[in-house]
């Protein structure tokens, strides 16, 4: 039995693991996955939002469950958290998992590693809208994360009425990942070839930042929605 932590990205929540957790469940696993502060259910906690209380929050979670050995799978934003829960936890991380995700450079920011400069501007405008989070309309949200699901599509209609504000705030912060880079904890990178949030391109240069090859999916941005059976394999396999 292997446990799976699962992390979800932006404006998601701990739910948008429910098909996946359900696969790895059957098949004899464990799995995590949690609400980080200012999503989900801890939508009300939108001023603790920070990377180091996301990472926080998963490393309390491991260790109030006992987690030892395990699995950590950071989807999109969440690659940015899980470096900093195996920093925290070293002694209960076995493997790290970026899916479709975001690795950030040694010393940099969310915003800058990710955003080209028209988007960040797109950002800053939707935060001051929003009191310092954002929120994309229905059909961005589909366009970037759930393409390939028709926009009827019941799990479609049931992310979009559960997606929360995204806070900026750990878009914008200064992360450093010296120290995760210094452990060199075994990673896995998967790359999903019709993302539009995470970009083939750009998800190979991610997979090279962490020295690996990533492992390809014919799939939009979340296939723990869209393929769970396809990406469950890929993790028993780890």
């Amino acid at each position: 039995m292997t446990t799976f932590v699962l992390v979800h990205g932006m404006s998601h929540g701990g739910w948008a693991w429910e098909p996946l957790a359900a696969r790895l469940t059957r098949a004899g696993h464990r799995v995590l996955a949690m609400d980080l502060p200012g999503h989900g259910r801890r939508a009300h906690e939108r001023a603790r939002a920070r990377v180091d209380r996301y990472a926080a929050a998963v490393a309390d979670a491991m260790m109030l469950a006992g987690a030892h050995d395990a699995v950590v799978v950071g989807h999109s934003m969440g690659g940015v958290v899980i470096p900093k829960v195996a920093e925290r936890v070293p002694a209960r991380v076995r493997h790290l998992v970026f899916l479709a995700a975001v690795v950030l450079p040694p010393r940099a920011s969310l915003f800058e590693t990710q955003l080209a400069p028209p988007a960040r501007a797109m950002l800053r405008g939707l935060a001051s809208a929003g009191g310092g989070a954002i929120q994309y309309s229905a059909s961005l949200e589909w366009a970037r994360w759930m393409s390939d699901m028709p926009p009827g599509d019941a799990r479609v209609v049931d992310a979009l009425g559960r997606l929360t504000p995204q806070p900026l705030t750990p878009w914008l912060e200064l992360v450093d990942s010296r120290g995760f880079y210094a452990m060199r904890v075994p990673c896995t990178y998967i790359r999903c070839l019709r993302d539009e949030a995470v970009t083939p391109a750009r998800a190979a240069e991610y997979a090279r930042r962490l020295g690996v090859s990533p492992i390809d999916m014919d799939c939009a941005h979340n296939p723990m929605m869209s393929a769970p059976d396809a990406l469950a394999r890929i993790l028993v396999r780890l």
